[in-house]
């Protein structure tokens, strides 16, 4: 069983629209200007319907009126702007648009003019250089020593002999295949079984229940 529900128009958020804002008395007065707009909406200005939506329930004059709660939206007929209530109705005017790009980098300003070199102090005297030390004596090279005479290489040894190749041996026999066993023969298909009876049709579901956490109605069919 699938599942629908309706939005209740005296608590959904989004109201249908008003065609003004007007005084207790202004819309008692209209109630008895007979028939009345079935449906007509107005906001209350004054009284203790303060805020309050009101409209005529039926063309015979008989009133309702709606408290608002916090987020309401309606649009006002008369003045063709859009209001929403927080603690009372102000006037909407949309949610704050996307903010533009950054404007360009200014010029950048002149660099400022470059302070006076400081004096520089005068030098210090150079000292006096020290004198140079005397330079060693070279000594002399020692003699180059005789090179030894190469050793004589060793003889080589002789190849020692490849023995001979082994006969193959002769392959054996391939063993005989045996003989393949008989198909059994195939059983017989089981019979299908009976239809069962189609059973009752349930019965039907209730109608609208009123779901609170949605402002619904809901409907199961």
């Amino acid at each position: 069983m699938a599942i629908k529900r309706i939005a209740v128009m005296d608590e959904f958020p989004f109201q249908p629209n008003v065609l003004d804002f007007i005084t207790q008395a202004a819309f008692d007065a209209l109630a008895l200007i007979l028939p009345t707009v079935k449906g007509a909406r107005y906001i209350i200005t004054d009284g203790t319907n303060l805020g309050k939506i009101a409209y005529f329930k039926d063309v015979a004059g008989g009133k309702e009126y709606l408290v608002p709660s916090e987020g309401w939206l309606v649009f006002d007929e008369d003045s063709n702007k859009y209001y929403k209530f927080i603690t009372s109705w102000t006037e909407y005017i949309g949610q704050p648009g996307p903010t533009g790009p950054t404007g360009p980098t200014g010029a950048p300003g002149a660099p400022g003019a470059t302070g006076a070199t400081g004096a520089t102090g005068p030098t210090g005297p150079t000292g006096a250089p020290g004198a140079p030390g005397a330079t060693g004596a070279t000594g002399a090279t020692g003699p180059t020593g005789p090179t030894g005479a190469p050793g004589a290489p060793g003889a080589t040894g002789a190849t020692g002999a490849t023995g001979p190749t082994g006969p193959t041996g002769a392959p054996g026999a391939p063993g005989a295949t045996g003989a393949t066993g008989p198909t059994g023969p195939t059983g017989p298909t089981g019979a299908t079984g009976a239809t069962g009876p189609t059973g009752p049709t349930g019965p039907t579901g209730p109608g609208a229940t009123y779901i609170a956490e949605y402002k619904a109605m809901e409907i199961n069919y």
